[in-house]
Protein backbone atom coordinates (compact mmCIF):
# COMPACT_ATOMS: atom_id res chain seq x y z
CA UNK A 1 0.00 0.00 0.00
CA UNK A 2 1.08 3.61 -0.67
CA UNK A 3 2.57 5.01 2.22
CA UNK A 4 2.02 8.33 1.23
CA UNK A 5 -2.09 8.19 1.85
CA UNK A 6 -0.94 6.92 5.47
CA UNK A 7 -0.48 11.00 6.55
CA UNK A 8 -2.47 13.30 4.67
CA UNK A 9 -2.06 16.24 6.42
CA UNK A 10 0.94 16.97 8.39
CA UNK A 11 2.62 14.02 10.35
CA UNK A 12 1.09 11.81 12.37
CA UNK A 13 2.55 10.99 15.45
CA UNK A 14 2.57 7.33 16.68
CA UNK A 15 3.17 6.72 20.70
CA UNK A 16 5.17 2.92 20.83
CA UNK A 17 4.85 1.81 24.48
CA UNK A 18 6.41 -1.70 24.77
CA UNK A 19 8.79 -0.97 21.95
CA UNK A 20 11.09 -3.62 21.56
CA UNK A 21 12.38 -4.75 18.51
CA UNK A 22 10.98 -1.69 17.15
CA UNK A 23 8.51 -0.16 15.00
CA UNK A 24 6.16 -2.83 13.24
CA UNK A 25 3.87 -3.30 10.01
CA UNK A 26 2.16 -0.77 9.40
CA UNK A 27 4.02 1.67 10.33
CA UNK A 28 7.41 0.31 9.12
CA UNK A 29 6.68 0.58 5.72
CA UNK A 30 5.57 4.43 6.10
CA UNK A 31 7.93 7.60 5.25
CA UNK A 32 9.35 8.66 8.09
CA UNK A 33 8.52 12.65 6.32
CA UNK A 34 4.85 11.63 7.26
CA UNK A 35 5.50 10.10 11.02
CA UNK A 36 7.01 11.16 14.12
CA UNK A 37 7.09 8.27 16.26
CA UNK A 38 7.97 7.85 19.97
CA UNK A 39 8.96 4.98 21.34
CA UNK A 40 8.74 3.88 24.99
CA UNK A 41 11.24 1.27 26.19
CA UNK A 42 12.06 0.45 30.15
CA UNK A 43 14.69 -2.68 29.76
CA UNK A 44 17.82 -0.51 29.65
CA UNK A 45 19.71 -2.88 26.84
CA UNK A 46 16.64 -2.88 24.77
CA UNK A 47 16.65 1.26 24.83
CA UNK A 48 20.88 1.01 23.51
CA UNK A 49 19.33 -0.99 20.54
CA UNK A 50 16.64 0.89 19.96
CA UNK A 51 18.84 4.13 19.60
CA UNK A 52 21.01 2.27 17.28
CA UNK A 53 18.10 2.07 15.15
CA UNK A 54 17.36 5.46 15.09
CA UNK A 55 13.49 4.52 14.36
CA UNK A 56 12.61 7.82 16.39
CA UNK A 57 13.00 9.77 19.80
CA UNK A 58 13.90 6.94 22.84
CA UNK A 59 12.30 7.24 26.43
CA UNK A 60 13.50 4.85 28.38
CA UNK A 61 10.52 4.61 30.62
CA UNK A 62 8.31 2.25 32.52
CA UNK A 63 4.97 3.94 32.72
CA UNK A 64 1.99 2.65 35.22
CA UNK A 65 -0.80 4.19 36.35
CA UNK A 66 1.10 5.92 38.70
CA UNK A 67 4.73 7.16 40.13
CA UNK A 68 5.90 4.43 41.95
CA UNK A 69 8.70 2.33 42.27
CA UNK A 70 8.37 -1.56 40.67
CA UNK A 71 10.07 -4.40 39.82
CA UNK A 72 10.60 -5.38 36.23
CA UNK A 73 11.18 -9.32 35.58
CA UNK A 74 13.57 -9.67 32.55
CA UNK A 75 12.74 -13.65 31.43
CA UNK A 76 14.99 -16.09 29.49
CA UNK A 77 13.15 -14.70 26.22
CA UNK A 78 12.99 -11.23 26.59
CA UNK A 79 9.25 -10.55 24.88
CA UNK A 80 7.63 -11.93 28.01
CA UNK A 81 9.59 -9.75 30.78
CA UNK A 82 6.90 -7.81 32.73
CA UNK A 83 6.18 -6.02 35.80
CA UNK A 84 3.99 -9.30 36.46
CA UNK A 85 5.60 -12.40 37.48
CA UNK A 86 4.91 -15.37 35.04
CA UNK A 87 1.87 -17.99 36.08
CA UNK A 88 3.72 -20.68 35.82
CA UNK A 89 0.89 -23.27 36.96
CA UNK A 90 -1.07 -21.81 33.89
CA UNK A 91 1.68 -21.94 31.71
CA UNK A 92 3.14 -25.45 32.19
CA UNK A 93 0.24 -26.72 30.47
CA UNK A 94 1.98 -25.54 27.71
CA UNK A 95 5.32 -25.96 25.79
CA UNK A 96 8.70 -23.33 26.46
CA UNK A 97 7.29 -22.47 29.66
CA UNK A 98 11.08 -21.89 30.32
CA UNK A 99 10.77 -18.59 28.16
CA UNK A 100 8.98 -17.08 31.22
CA UNK A 101 11.76 -17.98 34.07
CA UNK A 102 12.67 -14.48 35.22
CA UNK A 103 16.96 -14.24 34.44
CA UNK A 104 17.21 -11.15 36.31
CA UNK A 105 14.97 -8.54 38.41
CA UNK A 106 15.29 -4.37 38.26
CA UNK A 107 14.35 -1.84 40.16
CA UNK A 108 12.09 0.80 38.08
CA UNK A 109 10.39 3.69 38.78
CA UNK A 110 7.25 4.50 36.94
CA UNK A 111 5.92 7.45 35.14
CA UNK A 112 2.62 8.39 33.80
CA UNK A 113 1.32 9.52 30.61
CA UNK A 114 -0.51 12.07 32.23
CA UNK A 115 2.55 13.49 33.92
CA UNK A 116 4.60 13.43 31.25
CA UNK A 117 2.01 15.55 29.03
CA UNK A 118 1.84 18.24 31.89
CA UNK A 119 5.92 18.62 31.61
CA UNK A 120 6.09 18.88 28.24
CA UNK A 121 7.43 15.67 27.14
CA UNK A 122 4.82 14.07 25.60
CA UNK A 123 2.80 16.67 23.55
CA UNK A 124 0.37 15.56 20.56
CA UNK A 125 0.01 12.08 20.45
CA UNK A 126 -2.67 10.37 17.04
CA UNK A 127 -2.01 7.32 17.83
CA UNK A 128 -0.69 4.64 20.64
CA UNK A 129 0.66 0.72 20.22
CA UNK A 130 0.79 -0.75 23.62
CA UNK A 131 2.51 -3.94 24.11
CA UNK A 132 3.62 -4.94 27.86
CA UNK A 133 2.72 -7.84 28.62
CA UNK A 134 -0.23 -7.08 31.06
CA UNK A 135 0.46 -3.90 32.22
CA UNK A 136 -1.43 -2.33 29.52
CA UNK A 137 -4.14 -1.43 31.68
CA UNK A 138 -2.36 0.36 34.29
CA UNK A 139 -0.98 2.63 31.22
CA UNK A 140 -4.10 3.47 30.00
CA UNK A 141 -5.11 4.32 33.38
CA UNK A 142 -1.89 6.59 33.80
CA UNK A 143 -2.91 8.56 30.50
CA UNK A 144 -6.62 8.81 30.80
CA UNK A 145 -6.76 12.64 30.85
CA UNK A 146 -4.65 12.93 27.91
CA UNK A 147 -5.58 9.71 26.15
CA UNK A 148 -8.79 10.41 25.70
CA UNK A 149 -8.91 14.20 24.46
CA UNK A 150 -5.38 13.25 21.79
CA UNK A 151 -5.51 9.93 20.41
CA UNK A 152 -7.77 8.69 17.49
CA UNK A 153 -6.93 4.84 17.71
CA UNK A 154 -5.37 2.62 19.77
CA UNK A 155 -3.56 -0.86 18.97
CA UNK A 156 -3.28 -3.20 22.51
CA UNK A 157 -2.07 -6.68 23.13
CA UNK A 158 -4.91 -7.90 25.20
CA UNK A 159 -4.95 -11.32 27.07
CA UNK A 160 -7.60 -13.85 26.73
CA UNK A 161 -5.87 -16.45 29.36
CA UNK A 162 -3.73 -15.49 32.45
CA UNK A 163 -0.01 -15.47 31.36
CA UNK A 164 0.63 -13.82 34.19
CA UNK A 165 -0.86 -13.50 37.83
CA UNK A 166 -3.55 -10.89 38.87
CA UNK A 167 -3.04 -8.92 35.49
CA UNK A 168 -6.03 -7.80 33.41
CA UNK A 169 -7.76 -9.71 30.63
CA UNK A 170 -9.48 -8.58 27.57
CA UNK A 171 -12.92 -7.51 29.31
CA UNK A 172 -11.48 -5.40 31.92
CA UNK A 173 -9.15 -3.30 28.89
CA UNK A 174 -12.07 -3.28 26.28
CA UNK A 175 -14.39 -2.01 29.08
CA UNK A 176 -11.97 0.71 30.02
CA UNK A 177 -10.87 1.20 26.23
CA UNK A 178 -14.97 1.87 25.32
CA UNK A 179 -16.27 3.30 28.41
CA UNK A 180 -13.63 5.74 29.57
CA UNK A 181 -11.73 6.70 25.88
CA UNK A 182 -14.40 6.76 24.10
CA UNK A 183 -13.38 4.18 21.36
CA UNK A 184 -14.85 0.86 20.13
CA UNK A 185 -13.29 -2.87 18.85
CA UNK A 186 -12.71 -2.49 15.10
CA UNK A 187 -10.59 -6.09 15.12
CA UNK A 188 -8.97 -8.53 16.54
CA UNK A 189 -5.76 -10.35 15.88
CA UNK A 190 -5.72 -13.68 18.03
CA UNK A 191 -2.77 -16.04 18.87
CA UNK A 192 -3.71 -19.77 20.09
CA UNK A 193 -1.66 -22.22 21.92
CA UNK A 194 -2.00 -26.08 21.68
CA UNK A 195 -2.19 -27.84 25.28
CA UNK A 196 1.44 -30.01 25.72
CA UNK A 197 1.23 -33.20 23.88
CA UNK A 198 4.22 -36.10 22.84
CA UNK A 199 3.38 -35.20 19.65
CA UNK A 200 1.24 -32.11 17.87
CA UNK A 201 -1.24 -33.53 15.35
CA UNK A 202 -3.82 -31.50 13.12
CA UNK A 203 -5.98 -29.73 13.78
CA UNK A 204 -3.96 -26.57 13.92
CA UNK A 205 -6.15 -23.86 16.02
CA UNK A 206 -5.78 -24.42 20.10
CA UNK A 207 -6.58 -22.22 22.72
CA UNK A 208 -7.39 -18.54 22.56
CA UNK A 209 -4.13 -17.28 24.63
CA UNK A 210 -4.28 -13.31 23.70
CA UNK A 211 -4.57 -10.97 20.86
CA UNK A 212 -3.77 -7.79 19.28
CA UNK A 213 -6.92 -5.47 19.60
CA UNK A 214 -7.81 -2.24 17.27
CA UNK A 215 -9.56 0.30 18.57
CA UNK A 216 -10.31 3.40 16.34
CA UNK A 217 -12.86 6.37 17.21
CA UNK A 218 -16.62 5.76 16.31
CA UNK A 219 -18.42 7.69 13.84
CA UNK A 220 -21.54 8.53 15.12
CA UNK A 221 -19.21 10.66 18.47
CA UNK A 222 -16.46 11.95 15.94
CA UNK A 223 -18.31 15.68 15.57
CA UNK A 224 -18.79 15.66 19.49
CA UNK A 225 -15.47 14.73 19.92
CA UNK A 226 -13.31 16.82 17.00
CA UNK A 227 -15.91 20.03 18.42
CA UNK A 228 -14.20 20.17 21.66
CA UNK A 229 -10.95 21.33 19.62
CA UNK A 230 -9.80 24.58 17.60
CA UNK A 231 -10.44 23.80 13.98
CA UNK A 232 -7.13 23.24 12.83
CA UNK A 233 -6.32 20.93 15.41
CA UNK A 234 -10.07 18.98 14.48
CA UNK A 235 -8.34 18.94 10.89
CA UNK A 236 -4.73 17.38 12.11
CA UNK A 237 -7.25 14.54 14.32
CA UNK A 238 -9.16 13.74 10.94
CA UNK A 239 -6.39 13.79 8.50
CA UNK A 240 -4.91 11.18 11.05
CA UNK A 241 -7.94 9.38 11.55
CA UNK A 242 -8.26 8.94 7.97
CA UNK A 243 -4.54 8.27 7.72
CA UNK A 244 -5.08 4.97 10.31
CA UNK A 245 -8.00 3.62 8.75
CA UNK A 246 -6.05 3.38 5.50
CA UNK A 247 -2.83 1.91 6.68
CA UNK A 248 -5.11 -0.90 8.00
CA UNK A 249 -6.85 -1.57 4.91
CA UNK A 250 -10.43 0.09 6.44
CA UNK A 251 -11.51 1.50 3.17
CA UNK A 252 -14.91 1.58 4.27
CA UNK A 253 -14.35 3.43 6.88
CA UNK A 254 -12.36 5.84 5.38
CA UNK A 255 -15.19 6.60 2.69
CA UNK A 256 -17.51 6.61 5.60
CA UNK A 257 -15.63 9.75 7.26
CA UNK A 258 -15.68 11.70 4.51
CA UNK A 259 -19.14 11.23 3.25
CA UNK A 260 -20.31 12.06 6.67
CA UNK A 261 -22.00 15.89 7.00
CA UNK A 262 -19.89 16.39 9.94
CA UNK A 263 -16.94 16.59 7.47
CA UNK A 264 -17.90 19.26 5.73
CA UNK A 265 -17.53 21.47 9.13
CA UNK A 266 -13.40 20.63 8.47
CA UNK A 267 -12.44 19.86 5.25
CA UNK A 268 -13.53 21.87 2.19
CA UNK A 269 -15.52 20.45 -0.82
CA UNK A 270 -12.17 20.01 -2.81
CA UNK A 271 -10.42 18.67 -0.12
CA UNK A 272 -13.07 15.81 0.39
CA UNK A 273 -12.43 15.28 -3.97
CA UNK A 274 -8.82 15.14 -3.13
CA UNK A 275 -8.56 12.45 -0.36
CA UNK A 276 -11.33 10.23 -1.86
CA UNK A 277 -9.81 10.32 -5.33
CA UNK A 278 -6.43 9.28 -3.37
CA UNK A 279 -8.70 6.75 -1.98
CA UNK A 280 -9.47 5.19 -5.41
CA UNK A 281 -6.52 5.41 -6.17
CA UNK A 282 -5.50 2.42 -4.31
CA UNK A 283 -5.71 -0.68 -6.80
CA UNK A 284 -8.36 -2.44 -5.68
CA UNK A 285 -6.98 -5.97 -5.95
CA UNK A 286 -7.92 -8.81 -7.42
CA UNK A 287 -11.40 -10.28 -7.51
CA UNK A 288 -12.28 -12.32 -10.80
CA UNK A 289 -16.34 -12.79 -8.48
CA UNK A 290 -18.42 -9.67 -7.69
CA UNK A 291 -20.22 -11.84 -4.75
CA UNK A 292 -17.19 -14.65 -3.82
CA UNK A 293 -17.03 -18.33 -4.46
CA UNK A 294 -18.01 -20.51 -1.82
CA UNK A 295 -16.29 -23.63 -3.44
CA UNK A 296 -13.61 -22.43 -4.17
CA UNK A 297 -13.37 -20.75 -1.16
CA UNK A 298 -13.29 -23.59 0.82
CA UNK A 299 -10.86 -25.62 -1.30
CA UNK A 300 -8.31 -22.85 -0.92
CA UNK A 301 -9.20 -22.00 2.64
CA UNK A 302 -8.42 -26.15 2.82
CA UNK A 303 -5.32 -25.82 1.25
CA UNK A 304 -4.08 -22.31 3.37
CA UNK A 305 -4.70 -24.50 6.34
CA UNK A 306 -2.58 -26.77 5.37
CA UNK A 307 0.23 -24.72 4.78
CA UNK A 308 -0.16 -22.49 7.71
CA UNK A 309 3.14 -21.69 9.57
CA UNK A 310 3.08 -22.87 13.38
CA UNK A 311 5.24 -22.18 16.43
CA UNK A 312 6.79 -25.76 16.89
CA UNK A 313 3.03 -27.10 15.93
CA UNK A 314 1.87 -25.81 18.83
CA UNK A 315 1.45 -21.71 18.36
CA UNK A 316 -0.61 -20.78 15.65
CA UNK A 317 -2.30 -16.66 15.26
CA UNK A 318 -3.68 -14.97 12.60
CA UNK A 319 -1.43 -12.91 10.29
CA UNK A 320 -1.71 -9.14 11.04
CA UNK A 321 -4.97 -6.70 11.90
CA UNK A 322 -6.98 -4.92 9.10
CA UNK A 323 -6.75 -5.72 5.52
CA UNK A 324 -2.86 -6.38 3.64
CA UNK A 325 -2.39 -5.90 0.17
CA UNK A 326 0.27 -7.49 -1.27
CA UNK A 327 0.99 -7.09 -5.50
CA UNK A 328 -2.77 -7.76 -6.81
CA UNK A 329 -4.16 -9.35 -3.60
CA UNK A 330 -5.51 -8.57 -0.19
CA UNK A 331 -5.67 -10.63 2.48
Amino acid sequence: MNSKVVSCNNKLTLLDIGARDGVEWPWDSVSRDELNIILVEPDPDEVKRLEGLEQGLVLPYALWNEETELILNINNSPATSSIFEANIPFLKQFEDVQRFKVKKKIAINTKTIDGLSKIGEIDSVDFVKLDVQGGELAILQGGENFLKKEIIGLEVETEFAPIYKDQPLFNDVDSFVRERLGMELFDIRKVYWKYKQKKYRPPLKGRLIFADSLYLRPIPTLDEWLSKMDKEMALKKLHALIGVSIAYGFLDYTFAILEASFSKKYLTKEERKVLTRRVNNIPKGFYPFKNGNKILYRIFGVLTHIFKSTYKGWGTGDPHLGSRKRSFFWY
